[in-house]
């Protein structure tokens, strides 16, 4: 199930962009599996059709989905490699800064607080 925040900064369409990665990386949308068509995603949301679409673009311009003209919208197959790939490199960088933070003899409760607010900063979470 997808949930969009309305009140986010983040723009709609990119929520929707994330909501259907996670779903590719979880395995929730299988390789070839359709994906609901522009018109009835914007209707079960409540959201205009060309926010949908402009995800939609997006997710194929990336090769995360294909479509099929008359058919649909389809993960691609190499969707899912395509993610975990840009995830394994995220997770490389990451652990650079940890290293790097390490040697400069960081604390580790001060790596944890950093990467926490960057986290939250990302996700538009903010501490009142």
């Amino acid at each position: 199930m997808i949930n969009i925040d309305k009140q986010s900064r983040t723009p709609v369409y990119e929520q929707l962009v994330d909501a259907f990665e996670k779903e590719i990386i979880l395995g929730i949308r299988q390789p070839d599996s359709i994906i609901p068509s522009v018109r009835a995603l914007s209707v079960e949301l409540g959201i205009n059709p060309n926010t949908v679409q402009k995800a939609y673009l997006e997710l194929e311009r990336r090769n995360i989905t294909y479509s099929v003209p008359g058919v649909g919208r389809f993960v691609s197959a190499e969707g899912a490699a395509i993610l975990k790939k840009d995830l394994s490199e995220a997770e490389a960088l990451l652990q650079k800064g940890v290293e790097y933070m390490r040697r400069a003899e960081v604390p580790l409760s001060e790596v944890i607080r950093r990467v926490q607010e960057l986290y939250e900063k990302n996700n538009g979470i903010t501490e009142e």
